[in-house]
């Protein structure tokens, strides 16, 4: 069976230097991404994405605005078949078209995966999407 520590560690450290294929390599056909944004709102992504198709269509959506160029795990851990890890995560938000400046963000986020066969069929991520908003330049709400 695949070390799903050693997984998560090999994926993370190549995605933050923008090699996707170890990330492509380690997907189940069948895998279910789910993003941290369940409904429609102010991210270019949210919902499940099924497939290996669906898996590249969502990646493709957030590289539109989004760029990695840190994701440093603070914490992975493993039990059977679930993997979690915590991340430092660096990255530039470029909405391409829309004429605002890049911003540098700096966010906390956790990252879950099931594997089946040694590969990944369920990824989620977890951030806190205000703070993502607030250092992008969104004005929200006082609570």
């Amino acid at each position: 069976m695949t070390n799903g520590v050693e997984l998560m560690r090999t994926v993370t450290a190549a995605f933050a230097k923008g090699d996707l294929q170890p990330l492509m390599a380690a997907l189940h056909p069948d895998i279910n991404w789910q993003t941290a944004s369940r409904r429609q709102g102010p991210f270019k992504f949210h919902g499940d994405y099924h497939g290996r198709a669906g898996a590249t269509e969502v990646l493709a959506t957030i590289s539109k605005d989004y760029t990695f160029f840190r994701l440093e795990p603070k914490e992975i851990i493993a039990s059977g078949d679930v993997v979690w890890g915590y991340f430092d995560a660096g990255l530039f938000y470029d909405a391409k078209g829309t004429g605002t400046a890049r911003r540098s963000v700096e966010i906390e986020m956790a990252i879950r995966w099931r594997l089946k066969d040694g590969k990944v069929i369920e990824h989620k991520a977890f951030f806190d999407t205000a703070e993502l908003l607030r250092q992008q330049g969104v004005n929200l709400p006082a609570a």
